[in-house]
């Protein structure tokens, strides 16, 4: 009975190894594979919205006067797919690129697009950034730096294809320096890292009292019929926005509340105060933590 047990063993391991070798390999490929191209569509009329390849959502108008990009992925790979979706649409000269903040995921096509002649625009925390070399990496090289910036509060306003493109400088949410860029005509608005429609947002140097200020100040001016591009994820319609915004007040009151009565951290998170919106956002524990810790540390 021992000498045909152990076989039949040895094959129920061996086989247990293969289901998870081939589990690993399939993860390894998976995390190998590149990232789906980047596909171009209409928002407004010459407004498209560049989805997929690798980094940021980022976006193109297009029309006779030439091109203006905002926001130029993760590296060189995906830039060049941004460009090739763009290249689909028009020959046109790729006249301005916008960095609406200065992480790699939004400023990859820096170097490429300004070979090319774009002039780049950006706060002029971004360009001192990019100058200096972010995250201990080197500094960028001279023509991926944006070349016309502006301050706090500041609006720089482009008029290109009969398209009327703001730039804002917003208060300090996701970053210190994060802009937006609103297609005036198109009623297409550009938020970046201060909206995502299916993520809980992601504090990196800024405050999450800007988050709310800066949902607030576009939901002042937009109208129910906007569209808005969020840094990842799906573009959103209004009734997305304003969902948005309840969540960042329904996280507001809880950590007030959590602060109010002594709750430790843990306890906060194990209390699971976003069990109504996490469906929708994802996990909110790296969110929550940071809220939590500055609002705290605000006290």
């Amino acid at each position: 009975m021992q000498a045909r047990i152990a076989p039949l063993f040895n094959l129920k391991l061996l086989a247990a190894l293969l289901v998870l070798s081939g589990s690993q390999a399939a993860l390894a490929a998976a995390a190998a594979a590149p990232p789906p191209p980047v596909v171009a569509k209409e928002l407004g009329k010459g407004v498209y919205f560049l989805e997929g390849g690798g980094g940021a959502n980022a976006a193109a108008l297009i029309g006779d006067d030439g091109v203006l990009v905002a926001d130029a992925k993760l590296d060189e790979a995906s830039a060049e797919s941004e460009l090739a979706a763009i290249r689909k649409l028009t020959p046109g000269n790729i006249r301005f690129l916008i960095n609406t903040h200065e992480h790699p995921d939004h400023i990859g096509g820096n170097e490429m697009f300004g070979k090319m002649g774009a002039v780049i625009i950006a706060h002029d925390e971004v360009r001192s950034i990019l100058a200096a070399g972010q995250r201990g990496g080197p500094p960028a090289p001279a023509v991926a730096l944006p070349v016309l910036t502006f301050g706090n509060e500041g609006t720089l306003t482009l008029h290109l294809n009969g398209e009327t493109v703001e730039i804002k400088h917003m208060p300090a949410a996701h970053t210190t320096n994060n802009s937006i860029v609103h297609y005036v005509e198109a009623n297409v608005y550009q938020l970046g890292d201060i909206f995502s429609g299916d993520r809980y947002p992601t504090l990196a140097g800024g405050t999450f009292q800007g988050f709310i200020d800066g949902v607030d100040q576009v939901l002042a001016e937009a109208n129910d019929s906007a569209h808005f591009i969020p840094g990842n994820g799906p573009v959103g319609d209004h009734a997305a926005l304003v969902a948005y915004r309840a969540m960042l007040g329904s996280v507001q009151s809880a950590v007030t509340q959590a602060l109010d009565s002594g709750q430790s951290l843990e306890a906060f998170l194990a209390s699971k105060p976003t069990a109504a919106t996490d469906a929708t956002y994802g996990d909110p524990a790296r969110f929550l933590t940071g809220v939590y810790n500055q609002l705290k540390g605000a006290r």
